[in-house]
């Protein structure tokens, strides 16, 4: 294909006339990259008269070609590192887009690097790096709380931990020794980068947002009144993102003080700016009379649907960081056989900005009971807006050792405190939940008229934020690595409903072990290493759990198995 050469070669010519006008030094390196994934099995959500549904088979074809080159002067640097993706399926729905190329062949191009670096700027040890770049913070291995500089990449689930590079200046000064200070200004914000699949989240509108238990109970008896007795269910339409306004105030901005207490690493970090995974601000209610039946069952009917539209914001956030990494040998003493153990610190203290939702509607008419249009008028017992998140500060950690057994064997283990898409209070520490699972049981129509809801609603909570362990294991056979990768949910949950035997909500809770709360992922790969610069490897991303489990629900994807071969030159 004609495009990879097109966009190289004014890159090389531009850079290989920098290095004659100036006499630096250029380096360029590269990798062609295929990928192929298979999900295993079709993964549904939703209902019938709102189905969302990942059909099983070939779920990614990738092609990269990736450059990246790198001049270097006697105090300038320039650096580019672009990916060009061809996707391989076709996105055409008309027969107007089939004579469309970017439609027919669809790629697109990543930039992970592309900026300016000078050093001694004005003073001895100042450096300043201006551009698109990524500036990664933290101590945990791919997981880490203080690094908040860059939004989180997660288009591709086998690549976990990766970051969207953006435009910012960067400032690093170290005078003399090992401790140095940097400092990052982000002007535009950048939001996360969620997977394609992650619209299978629409179908969850059991889990209410707002922290507090009452109001949750009773819109789940107004929803299930509406739908089971009245015929009109609730469902998700359209979903606008809320943007932050590119003005100084909402720039992004952080600092860093690192440097060695003796042989170990050491950092404190401050970071000002936004969480980069949308929270629901407002939820506005229209009505639809169109009736309906399910095509494979005419007796389950629908006289219309109440449809949800939701607007999503990024809430404000502190974040105060410190992290250490290094290396202690406890038995190294008794003998060289023993060697020294890693280990990996890096604790986050979170301080969000309050957020909260608003609830409104048009004018409803469930069969003659007719909801005024305007803002939801039951806002529970504070009377107020609900919070979706408030400013309760919260903590993330990471706590992890690697320990290199022989040359061949290598194990990694972690405690990890809050992934990151879990944002506010909610663990152990702080009182707090997430709904992962809800509904109703019983009259729904004498539960929702009594204003309360707490009679025919149910629950299944967990701690917003998680806790999880993570291990790994290479095994280098000669020019093969095995590699196991697993991760488990160890934040159990609990489940809350009304019992008519004692008169009052009753409240279980389940272990981690136990099913209602079990979820794990599991990652085998194996790669071969050809030599000159040529790897294949193959694996599989396998999900534990239930529908409603952290891992196992169905925006996660599924069950897939992927092959893989790149060459670097």
């Amino acid at each position: 294909m004609i495009v990879g050469p097109l966009i190289a070669a004014p890159l090389i010519g531009g850079f290989c006339s920098a290095a004659l006008a100036q006499q630096v030094d250029l380096a360029i390196s590269g990798a062609l990259e295929t990928d192929l994934r298979y999900r295993l099995e079709t993964v549904e959500a939703g209902t019938w008269y709102q189905p969302l549904t990942l059909p099983a088979g070939f779920s990614r074809n990738n092609n990269t070609f990736n450059l990246e080159m790198k001049a270097r002067g006697a105090r300038v640097t320039s650096r580019s590192d672009v990916d060009l993706v061809l996707t391989t399926f076709p996105n055409t729905s008309s027969i107007d887009e089939l004579a469309r190329r970017d439609q027919v062949d669809p790629y697109r191009l990543e930039t992970h690097a592309l900026y300016i670096e000078a050093w001694d700027v004005m003073l001895p040890g100042l450096d300043l790096r201006v551009g698109q770049q990524l500036v990664q913070w933290g101590a945990g291995d791919q997981f880490n709380p203080t690094n908040n500089l860059n939004a989180d990449d997660l288009e591709d689930p086998l690549r976990f931990g990766d970051q969207l590079a953006n435009v910012m200046i960067r400032a690093d000064y170290r005078p003399r020794g090992t401790w140095g200070l940097t400092g990052a200004l982000v002007p535009v914000f950048k939001p996360a980068l969620l997977p394609p699949t992650g619209g299978l989240a629409l179908s969850e509108l059991d889990r209410i947002p707002v922290g507090e238990e009452e109001l949750r109970w009773l819109l789940l008896s107004e929803q299930g009144f509406a739908d089971e007795v009245m015929g009109f269910p609730t469902v998700v339409g359209d979903v606008a993102v809320e943007l932050p306004e590119s003005t100084a105030q909402n720039m992004q901005f952080a600092v860093a003080l690192d440097g060695a207490i003796g042989m170990q690493d050491v950092a404190l970090s401050y970071y000002r700016g936004r969480s980069d995974f949308p929270q629901p601000v407002a939820n506005h209610t229209t009505q639809s009379f169109e009736a309906a039946c399910d095509p494979a069952d005419d007796t389950d009917c629908i006289s219309g649907m109440l449809l949800t539209d939701v607007t999503v914001a990024y809430p404000r956030m502190q974040v105060i960081g410190l992290n250490s990494a290094g290396e202690v040998n406890p038995l190294g003493w008794i003998s060289d056989v023993f060697h020294p153990i890693g280990y990996r610190m890096e604790f986050a203290w979170i301080i969000p900005e309050d957020t909260r939702i608003t609830l409104t509607n048009d004018e409803l008419d469930l069969g003659g009971i007719v909801q005024a249009s305007g803002e939801y008028d039951h806002y529970g017992l504070s009377g107020e807006r609900p919070a979706v998140i408030d400013s309760q500060p919260f903590a993330k950690w990471v706590v992890g050792l690697d320990y290199t057994l022989t040359r061949a064997l290598y194990l990694n283990v972690q405690w990890v405190h809050g992934l990151p898409d879990e944002f506010g209070a909610g663990d152990w520490l702080f009182p707090g939940e997430a709904v992962r699972a809800a509904g109703v049981d019983g009259d729904t129509l004498t539960c929702s008229a009594a204003q309360d809801g707490s009679t025919c609603a149910w629950e299944t909570t967990r701690p917003r934020i998680g806790d999880y362990a993570v291990a790994g294991l290479d095994i280098r056979i000669g020019d093969t690595l095995c590699r196991v990768f697993g991760l488990v949910d160890l934040s159990g949950a609990t489940t809350t409903q009304w019992s008519a035997e004692s008169g009052k909500r009753t409240t279980t809770e389940h272990s981690w072990r136990d099913e209602a709360a079990s979820s794990a992922v599991l990652y085998p790969e194996i790669t071969y290493n050809f030599g000159n610069g040529l790897e294949m490897s193959g694996g599989a991303l396998l999900l534990f759990g239930g529908p409603d489990s952290k891992f196992n629900e169905p925006a996660a994807g599924g069950d897939q198995v992927f092959g893989r071969a790149r060459y670097r030159f």
